[in-house]
């Protein structure tokens, strides 16, 4: 079921080129949706609209099928949790999060059992009385939930709520969102530039580059069958390594006709110093070792080759040594994109023998 809905909508400031540009966009009721992509593309100004913050400047936003023009902020039963909490800082957490039912005119021992309940929920129990001053980064993120979920809002709204954490508590904290999505049941919209963010926490991603939806898909297809060169690149640590088609010349795969380049990801591949026999289930391509990093579980290896650098993830606990090496890949591994940069289907290809 639809529960928020983007028709051809656009935003621009002023005379500026717009930022956002006959975008169509269906969050389903009950998803876990992330707005994915790099600074700049327009996914915070999506949110803001989506809230009433901001005026679309063309087209049409709904809620549950009624339309959002001329809604207040406050009348659109969501609530919006920011990258910098925006607690009060003369009120108690208790009272940070009691601001918004009084405004909602919620009688005492209502908003009294609410607020214990969420803060059972959070685990701030203990804190209720304290000032956010004494609180730490990730106690006061909870706090910003905490607000966020006693109103009991239809839509949650995220805009890079972890963004000001580091990494242990952006790892907690995520665990914790994770919960609190299962026990709610609500729909979520979330903000982010970090793909670990969105691959773990998200149903859904819309990924986006300049204000342009590239590829909305679950995580994992997101990850196994990315659209286009864009999506390949931006998913994935490292990102999937892009040659041209010639990397594929003098080896006996197939390719499909169309295809200008191929795609492997860094954990598919295998590094060594012998190269391997040739067979028609293998590329390999010869190469110089540039760096290594080893990180305990896995090692990263960086590769030139003459048809551009590559990297592969590497978990064995033998370390290949700076020198000529071969990277190998299994054709099952392979991507091909055409000259427009979109991935082939390769269900339905016409190939050509190499």
């Amino acid at each position: 079921m639809e529960k928020i809905v983007l028709k051809d909508v656009a935003k621009a400031y002023g005379k500026n080129k717009p930022v956002i540009e006959h975008l169509d966009l269906t969050i389903q009721k009950g998803s876990f949706t992330v707005l994915l992509g790099p600074s700049g593309c327009g996914k915070s100004t999506i949110l803001r609209m989506i809230a009433g913050l901001e005026k679309e400047t063309a087209g049409e936003i709904q809620i549950d099928g009624k339309s959002m023009k001329g809604v207040d902020p406050g009348d659109r039963q969501i609530a919006m949790v920011f990258q910098n909490y925006a607690l009060y800082p003369t009120m108690t957490v208790r009272g940070n999060i009691e601001f918004g039912l009084k405004n909602m005119k919620i009688e005492k021992s209502e908003r009294q059992k609410r607020i214990a309940e969420v803060a059972k929920m959070v685990n701030l129990e203990e804190y209720l009385d304290r000032m956010p001053s004494q609180l730490s980064g990730g106690q006061r993120q909870r706090v910003a939930l905490a607000r966020a979920i006693v109103k009991k809002p239809s839509v949650f709204l995220m805009d890079e709520p972890l963004s000001n954490l580091d990494s242990k508590l952006r790892a907690q904290i995520r665990t914790d969102l994770i919960e609190l999505y299962r026990k709610l049941g609500s729909t979520f919209v979330y903000v982010t530039h970090d793909q670990v963010e969105a691959m773990s926490m998200g149903t859904d991603i819309v990924l986006l580059e300049n204000g342009q939806i590239r590829q909305h898909d679950a995580p994992i297809d997101l990850y196994n069958l990315p659209a286009n060169l864009f999506s390949a690149r931006f998913i994935g640590s490292p990102p999937m390594n892009i040659l041209p088609i010639q990397a594929t010349n003098g080896s006996n795969l197939t390719r499909p006709m169309a295809a200008a380049h191929v795609g492997m990801r860094p954990e598919a591949c295998m590094i060594s110093v012998k190269r391997p026999a040739a067979n028609g289930r293998m590329l390999h391509i010869d190469g110089e070792l540039v760096t290594r990093e080893a990180l305990g579980d896995q090692t990263l290896y960086k590769v030139q080759t003459p048809y551009g650098q590559m990297q592969v993830k590497s978990f064995s606990s033998q370390l290949i040594p700076y020198g000529p090496v071969t990277v190998s890949a299994e054709a099952a591994n392979l991507y091909f994109f055409d000259e427009g940069e979109q991935r082939i289907d390769m269900q339905a290809r016409s190939v050509s023998a190499l």
